[in-house]
């Protein structure tokens, strides 16, 4: 998973952390948050309340939303979808 630059939250005031973008990162590759927390070494209540945190800042109900305002507002990108653009098919052959 690759991490947008920009972490400014569109049409918000509000801003994600560099350390929510982490966990946000680290959700998209399939992470429990235990397993967040031991990466980061910090605690499962840490990475807990990020993710709520995030969760309100986003309008998120759960991770799979979080995940699709990540992508929706260019925050992570998986396999290239969203960071960048797909070659043009070539037409076929008359």
């Amino acid at each position: 998973m690759e991490l947008m630059a920009t972490s400014e939250v569109s049409n918000s005031a509000h801003t994600l952390s560099a350390r929510e973008m982490e966990i946000i990162e680290l959700v998209a590759d399939g992470l429990t948050n235990q397993e967040i927390a031991e990466r980061l070494t910090i605690s499962k209540r840490t990475v807990d309340n990020h993710v709520s945190n995030m969760f309100t800042k986003t309008g998120s109900k759960n991770r799979v939303a979080l995940l699709n305002w990540a992508m929706d507002h260019g925050k992570i990108c998986r396999d290239g979808f969203n960071c960048c653009s797909l070659p043009d098919e070539p037409s076929p052959d008359p």
